[in-house]
């Protein structure tokens, strides 16, 4: 019965111990979330991120107050609050920090759209133009629905012109998405997070 005892002991050690591998740690208390949208390279507080033309990094983690940022050419000292998701997107030889929105259910999909296009305002309809899901989106801007879970087409339009189109977007409840509008065309990114 020893032996039994001692073996189950040995396996549920061994399981906690396998589980903390799985996920990364927990960010400090006192971090903020922040990413960079349409830069091919940069550090965010001493960390490296990238994305790719039109689209958007990871989020990482910053301790909240100042931190130093280059994103290209562009370089300067931003600030943050504790809790809050950002994102930087260069502007010439400035950084323009956007405050993200928060994820307010889980039961829902969030939709973020950028619009770093020419174009003084953009909507996000479904691609026939028939439904608005973001309205009135201004340069340098963002706006952001929360929708159900659905498989659907989606266009960026100015005025009645489609910017771009994404065939097929699975919106998925609990997650979130980088619609982003350049003169380039339409990107999207599903949002996550890098902790370590």
């Amino acid at each position: 019965m020893k032996n039994f005892t001692l073996f189950v002991a040995l396996l549920g050690s061994l399981a906690a111990a396998e589980d903390n591998g799985l996920y990364d740690p927990a960010p400090p208390a006192n971090s903020a979330f922040v990413r960079v949208i349409n830069a091919p390279a940069g550090t965010l507080g001493g960390k490296a991120v990238t994305a790719d033309k039109g689209t958007a990094s990871v989020y990482v983690v910053v301790p909240q107050g100042e931190f130093d940022a280059k994103v290209g050419a562009a370089a300067g000292k931003l600030k943050v609050e504790a809790g809050k998701f950002y994102s930087v997107v260069p502007s010439g030889n400035r950084l323009v920090l956007l405050t993200d929105p928060a994820m307010e259910s889980r039961a829902k999909a969030l939709l973020v759209i950028y619009n770093l296009s020419k174009a003084a305002s953009v909507d996000l309809k479904t691609a026939d133009g028939k439904t608005t899901v973001v309205k009135g989106v201004k340069a340098g801007d963002s706006g952001n629905r929360a929708v159900n879970g659905v498989t659907v087409d989606l266009a960026a339009f100015a005025g009645d012109k489609a910017l771009g189109t994404l065939k097929g977007v699975k919106l998925e409840r609990g997650n979130t998405y980088a619609v982003v509008v350049t003169d380039g065309g339409v990107t999207l990114t599903m949002g996550s997070t890098k902790t370590k």
